[in-house]
Parts: C-alpha cells; sequence; structure tokens
C-alpha cells in the first residue's frame, strides 16, 4: 500500500485532552488576575470585561489586517479606537493615528516616522539623532538601533528623576529628527516637562514624541474626576508635541497587544507608511510594522473600551489614583 492509500490518520488528542494539557502548562504561570503580576498584566477587577473580549476575539478570528479593502471590519474598529484616544488624548478632525500591537511598536513607529519626515521635509538623509531622557524607555533604544539613528541621552534630575526642560533644549542640534519625553517615565512615574520641551523642539522645526504608553489612559481619564488632582498637559494639545503612544492593555484593561500612536495630522503619519508596488506580487501598504495582523487584539480592545466607557475608565483611574 502506498502512502497516499494509507487511511487518514485521525488524532487521538481529544479538544478536552488538549485545554487539559494548557491548564497543566499554565499551573506554573503567575495569576493574571488579581494584581499580583505587576507590569505584565493590568487587571480591571471587573467581572465581564474579559469575557466580552474573548467572544469578540473569537468573532473576528482568521481577520487579517493585511488588506481593508478585503475585510472593512476593520477600518470601522480602527477607526473608533483611534477616535476615542483622540477625543482622550487632546486630538482634533485632522488628529490621524493607527492601531499597533504595543508600547514598542508604537514608540518605534514613532521614530520611524520622525526619520523619514527629517529625510524628506529637511534632507536629513545620514547622522540622524534621537534625543531623550535617560528614563525613557529601553524601546527608544531599539528604534534608534534598528532604525540607524543615534541616541543623544540627557541626564535627569538626581532628585526628582525628571529631565530639565533647559538640558532637552540643549541638545537638540540640526541633526535631531525626535525629541521623546514621557508621561509618565516606566522606572519612577514622573511626568516630564513636556510643554517647556515641545517649545524647544518646535523652536527647532523639530518633533516631539510623548510617550504615553502607560500614563495616557490612566491620567487622560483621571483629569476627568471631580476631585482630580493637578495633572500637567502631557498630550496633543500641547503645543509642539507632534505625536503621542498611549496602550490601551495597560490602565484600558483590554487584552494584549493594543496600543495607539497618535499624530498631529495624516500629513506626519504617511512618514511612517511603508509601500511596494514594484514587485510581481500584490501592492504592498503598511501603516505599521507589521505585515499580517491578527484582528483580534483591535476586537478585543474596542470591545473592552466601549463596554467599560468614559465614566467606567474615570472611575477606574480615579481607584488607581
Amino acid at each position: 500500500m502506498s502512502v497516499s492509500d494509507q487511511p487518514a490518520r485521525i488524532s487521538a488528542r481529544t479538544p478536552a485532552g488538549i485545554l487539559a494539557r494548557l491548564d497543566a502548562l499554565r499551573t506554573a504561570d503567575l495569576p493574571v488576575r488579581g494584581g499580583r503580576t505587576m507590569a505584565y498584566v493590568y487587571d480591571s477587577g471587573l467581572d465581564g470585561p474579559e469575557a466580552l473580549a474573548a467572544a469578540a476575539q473569537a468573532r473576528v478570528a482568521g481577520v487579517n489586517g493585511l488588506d481593508m479593502t478585503v475585510f472593512p471590519s476593520v477600518v470601522t474598529l480602527e477607526n473608533e479606537v483611534v477616535g476615542r484616544a483622540a477625543r482622550l488624548l487632546g486630538g482634533d478632525g485632522g488628529t490621524a493615528g493607527v492601531f499597533t500591537s504595543g508600547g514598542t511598536e508604537s514608540c518605534m513607529l514613532a521614530v520611524l516616522t520622525a526619520r523619514e519626515h527629517a529625510r524628506r521635509t529637511r534632507g536629513l538623509r545620514e547622522g540622524a539623532e534621537l534625543v531623550l531622557p535617560a528614563t525613557a524607555h529601553a524601546a527608544f533604544h531599539k528604534a534608534a538601533h534598528l532604525f540607524g539613528l543615534r541616541v543623544v541621552e540627557v541626564p535627569v534630575d538626581p532628585l526628582t528623576f525628571e529631565v530639565r526642560a533647559g538640558d532637552m533644549a540643549a541638545a537638540i542640534t540640526d541633526r535631531t529628527a525626535l525629541v521623546v519625553v514621557s508621561a509618565p517615565s516606566y522606572p519612577h512615574g514622573v511626568i516630564d516637562p513636556v510643554a517647556g520641551v515641545a517649545a524647544a523642539a518646535a523652536a527647532r522645526g523639530v518633533l516631539c514624541h510623548v510617550d504615553a504608553c502607560i500614563g495616557g489612559w490612566y491620567l487622560g481619564h483621571l483629569r476627568l474626576a471631580p476631585d482630580a488632582p493637578d495633572i500637567p498637559a502631557f498630550d496633543l494639545s500641547v503645543p509642539g508635541v507632534t505625536s503621542v503612544s498611549a496602550d490601551l492593555h495597560k490602565y484600558g484593561y483590554t487584552p494584549k497587544g493594543a496600543s495607539v500612536l497618535l499624530f498631529r495630522d495624516a500629513e506626519l503619519r504617511r512618514h511612517g507608511w511603508f509601500a511596494q508596488a514594484g514587485w510581481p506580487g500584490y501592492p504592498v501598504v503598511n501603516p505599521t510594522l507589521q505585515g499580517t495582523r491578527s484582528a483580534a487584539p483591535l476586537a478585543g480592545a474596542w470591545a473592552v473600551l466601549e463596554h467599560i466607557g468614559t465614566d467606567g475608565y474615570t472611575d477606574l483611574a480615579r481607584r488607581v489614583h
């Protein structure tokens, strides 16, 4: 009997057995609920969002965000998620954005966009620099390494851990493609002087990115509370700020991985897109670093954002604070 004549072998592993094996593997992991896994998992403590997100993700299983003309639902979901973020973080009718796989991708896209913007508008072809505080997230160093920028690291105040706007301004040169500030910084939870740094960058014609991956959703809603603490402006409402990143899978409590990168306008956003039609295959247009990308994180994030809503997030932010 040839191989082709042999009857197909049916796996003896049942769905129940496979899931039991997965459960067994998970026993070695830290719990994802109960607030015991700091930094890696953010638990709202609410009943409902987790099951809702799982159901939403299941409904788009197999949907590929590579081509939105084939799956137009992706366009609607992304527009609604980005629009919600823009309204929260100082955007207006001209604000543009993109849904990404997480904070690292959002930060990397901000750097890539700035590099391309400097090349096309200022003729800065070689030796582009990235000015950032010593407390900026490692994702920016990763982006500089991959995209060929030189990092100019500015020390922070040894007592407050806040970078000084004057020090950042002094570090800007004709080769600076982007300056970065944090709201807040990951190591210490300190909001950098966004307004001062953004003004200095704008005066030199340089883009300014605010890394609000941790704080965007949390601080953005906290300031809506009646008893909100004094929170300095940190988002697109600040003159000179040209982009902001905010993770949804942190204090937005959505499934991993979900982040949003906002740009002041669509003209700036286009510098970060990749397009290639000069090959024998289909036209490739990628707004993110990914080509094929699952719609599941987007659908899960959209569902949770819709479910919790502005009032719910404001209450959660007050509890967290």
